[in-house]
Parts: structure tokens; C-alpha cells; sequence
């Protein structure tokens, strides 16, 4: 199967989940065709490889050993081709392309000729060994399907935040323990009049609550139903949470809310629907995740679209409805110290929705000097070509009061 990436964009890279004793092994396959004349096979490896480590960061996952499991090394002893010196706790402040480039080196020193030129092969077929909190070695499907995560789209602009509350209107809905229910009386242009037990005639809670619970969650995938991460009325809110598509409860103490596509792809359907086999479902139908939240996203975003209802793309500078902008973290969030994340807006821009920042957040495009330069190694005939194409050249302003954020994306994401 393909990952995609946080926009929902295809990445051209095989990989695969396998249970292995009592871990999980996570295959990436190798990048080949790179000769000129020849078919490329995974050109998107490093591009992947960032994609399924940082996923594995956001479910704390522990990388316990990793070898090379090439069909030309299998033969030699575990010792000859491991990749990790020691095991690797992955988590939020984990630096993953840094991660990924100490893999790619050690990958290309196994097996390899003393007197060998040049760096070596860098993008080999490896295998990661994971213990995963919440999973067990039967649930590599699952894993699988958590770690190709298509992207999930939620409009969380205040118009449809408030169109979702009101299709509610008159409804009892269930809390995340299920213990207790909350009903939305009315809907107005700042509050949800939400009646409870204690309160049948109803009490107000902002709108802007539930939009910056709606954008955590599309942002992170899991959210903690807990008055530090939601605020005062987080059991109402948590409730909405889970009238999502897709939404469930997992863990407790506290309960989260998670949402996302649970189902693998197949890499070659068409008949993917008349292979599923019907009956009930075997196994736990909860797991629990833990991640850390990012407090600071909601003054980010309002930082930089200073009240304005639309924008411009800092990339292609097309202008937006703000719903379609995101707050684009120029510096990865995982890799920014704790002094560059509360460097607002600085740190950040806004990037569309419609390409822009799938391309800069998986490094196919990024900005030298104040222009945006784009990656060499994709075909100008594919799709994700010509759409570089299009940036390549353009100006960025945001350059001139943030290049030391860009000048590392183009050091550590940057896909030349």
C-alpha cells in the first residue's frame, strides 16, 4: 500500500505491515530506476519514509531494532545488516528527518565494499521492528491502515461549524463515556445552546470552542476529552467530536476522541468491496493513543489571517477563503525548539489547501532567497511536476522575516 500525505496526496512509495514475533515490522520498499531511460520505481522514498516515522511519533511508537532486508543481504547475519545502534523512542519532539537520514546513512554502509566510492545506496529496502502502544502484533492491518491515514476532510470554517451543530439541533448526544447525554437546543452566530442534566434549560458555549476542538482534531487525528486540551465544556465538546464521520473513543483517563480511515487500500481493487468478509468483527474495537496537543495552533492561525476572512497563498499567492488556508508550520513543529514554536506568526504561513501545502510539507517545493525552487528528481510530465512547475521561479515575501525557518526546510526537507 501508499501512504498519503497530511492533504490527502498520493505518495508514490510502497510499504507494507507485518507481524513479527510480538512486534511489528514496518517494510519500506527500496527506491529504484533512478538510471536515466529506466521506469522509476518508489520515487517518493524518503518523502514516505518521513510520513510513516513521523505517523509512528504521533502514536509514540518505539523503533526496538532495524535492518536492511534486502533480497541481496538476507543471507548475511542480523548483525551485518541493522541499522540502529540502540532502540529509538519516537514521539513529538522527535527530529524525523533527522531520524530518516541516519537511517538512509547506515543502510548504505551494510555490505558495503571498504573501497567503495560515492555515498552509497541511501533508499534500500528496510524493515523497522515497532512496539506500538495499543497494538498488538495481530493488529498490523490496522497499523497499516493508521500509518497510510488519507487525509480527513473537515471544514472546520465557522459557517459549517455552525451548519454541523445545527443539523443536531434536538438531539441527545451521548458523551464519551456514555454515561450522560447533552442536547443542542439552538444554534446562533457565536454560541450552541446546549442543555444537560443539571441544566435542562440550556447554557452557552462558544462557537470558537468547538471549531478549535474541530481543527485539532483534523490536525492531529486524536484528540484528549479533558478540560486542559477543550476548555470547561470539554464533555459537550468531546460529544461533538464523535458525531464525526469515522469518529471513535479510544483509551481513558482521560478518553480520547480519534478519527481517520481504519480501512488498508489495496494496492490493486477493483473488486476491494466483494472481498471483505462479513461478519463480526474479531478483536478489540478500542485501542488507546497517547500524543501531545498544540495549544498554540488556534493564536497561530489567527495571527496570521489577522481577521481576515480571506488570504493569500503564501506559495502560489492565490487568495482564499480562510477555510481553505492552512497555518503551515515553516520549520517542522516536531523539530522546532521550544523558543521557535512560540515564535509567532514567524514560524508559520499560510499555504492553500490546493496543493501548496502538501508540496512545501513534503518537500517537493521550498524556498531558496526568497524564491521558490522545486524538486529536479520529479518527471515535469506528471501531474506533481507541472504543478511544481507552476511555483518553481515565484517570489515568496514571507522569506524576508523568516528565512532562517526556510533555510532549514530546505536543508532537512527539501526533496534535492
Amino acid at each position: 500500500m501508499r501512504p498519503f500525505s497530511g492533504t490527502g496526496i498520493e505518495v508514490d512509495s510502497e510499504f507494507a505491515v507485518e507481524s513479527q514475533n510480538d512486534l511489528l515490522a514496518v517494510i519500506l520498499e527500496s527506491r529504484g530506476g533512478t538510471s536515466p531511460g529506466s521506469a522509476q520505481r518508489n520515487p517518493d522514498y524518503n518523502v514516505a519514509l518521513d510520513l510513516l516515522l513521523s505517523r509512528l511519533a504521533q502514536l509514540r511508537a518505539t523503533v526496538v531494532d532495524a535492518f536492511v532486508d534486502s533480497v541481496t543481504t538476507r543471507q548475511l547475519p542480523l548483525e551485518r545488516r541493522r541499522i540502529v545502534a540502540a532502540q529509538i523512542t519516537l514521539d513529538s519532539d522527535t527530529d524525523v528527518p533527522l531520524v530518516r537520514a541516519e537511517l538512509g546513512r547506515a543502510a548504505a554502509a551494510v555490505n558495503r565494499a571498504p573501497n567503495a566510492s560515492g555515498e552509497g545506496n541511501r533508499t534500500r529496502r528496510i524493515k523497522l521492528l515497532v512496539a506500538v502502544p495499543g497494538y498488538a502484533a495481530s493488529d498490523h492491518a490496522t497499523l497499516a491502515a493508521a500509518l497510510a491515514r488519507p487525509s480527513l476532510a473537515l471544514d472546520v470554517s465557522p459557517t459549517a461549524v455552525r451548519g454541523f451543530l445545527r443539523s443536531m439541533i434536538g438531539t441527545a448526544i451521548p458523551t464519551v463515556s456514555g454515561s450522560r447525554h447533552n442536547t443542542i437546543l439552538a444554534v446562533d452566530s457565536r454560541n450552541v445552546t446546549v442543555a444537560t442534566d443539571r441544566a435542562p434549560t440550556g447554557q452557552p458555549v462558544p462557537i470558537s470552542e468547538v471549531a478549535a476542538a474541530m481543527e485539532l482534531i483534523k490536525e492531529q487525528s486524536v484528540v484528549d476529552v479533558s478540560v486542559g486540551v477543550l476548555g470547561y465544556r470539554s464533555a459537550f465538546i468531546g460529544a461533538v467530536l464523535l458525531q464525526l464521520p469515522g469518529a471513535r473513543v479510544v483509551g481513558a483517563s482521560p478518553a480520547r476522541v480519534a478519527i481517520g480511515d481504519l480501512f488498508a487500500r489495496d494496492s490493486n481493487p477493483p473488486n476491494e468491496l466483494a472481498t471483505v468478509e462479513v461478519g463480526p468483527f474479531q478483536g478489540a474495537l478500542d485501542r488507546p493513543a497517547t500524543v501531545r496537543q498544540r495549544r498554540e495552533q488556534q493564536q497561530l492561525r489567527a495571527a496570521l489571517l489577522l481577521g481576515r476572512t480571506e488570504a493569500e497563498c503564501a506559495l502560489c499567492g492565490e487568495k482564499y477563503p480562510a477555510r481553505f488556508l492552512w497555518a503551515s508550520h515553516i520549520k517542522k513543529r516536531a523539530a522546532a525548539t521550544d523558543q521557535e514554536a512560540r515564535d509567532i506568526p514567524r514560524v508559520a504561513m499560510l499555504a492553500c489547501l490546493f496543493g501548496c501545502d502538501a508540496l512545501f510539507e513534503d518537500g517537493y517545493v521550498s524556498v531558496e532567497n526568497g524564491t521558490i525552487v522545486g524538486a529536479t528528481s520529479v518527471p515535469g510530465s506528471t501531474a506533481i511536476g507541472r504543478r511544481i512547475g507552476q511555483l518553481r521561479g515565484r517570489s515568496v515575501d514571507r522569506y524576508a522575516d523568516a528565512a532562517a525557518y526556510f533555510d532549514w526546510h530546505r536543508a532537512h526537507v527539501f526533496m534535492n
